[in-house]
């Protein structure tokens, strides 16, 4: 099964798959991403009184979870020079 990679993170495709191989801390925080990213979708497309709370907090949580994982593959990048 393929990795999947939003299409905005898609320069750093090797980046993530290789972290994501080797580093059991940014696989789970990755997933975590990944589910946030999808709940976000449903949201986004929801017409219910909840969904724009829930629409928010998921972009909220994305976006904390999009910027840890950045800062976490910065470090490994740093580390490794």
């Amino acid at each position: 099964m393929a990795l999947t990679i939003p299409d905005h993170l898609s320069a750093i495709r090797s980046y993530i798959e290789k972290r994501y191989k080797t580093d059991e801390n940014f696989r789970d925080i990755y997933n975590d991403y990944l589910t946030y990213l999808d709940a976000y979708r449903f949201w986004s497309h929801n017409s219910t009184d909840v969904a724009p709370v829930r629409h928010k907090e998921y972009d909220e949580l994305v976006s904390e979870l999009e910027i840890e994982l950045i800062q976490m593959l910065k470090k490994g990048a740093d580390e490794a020079s």
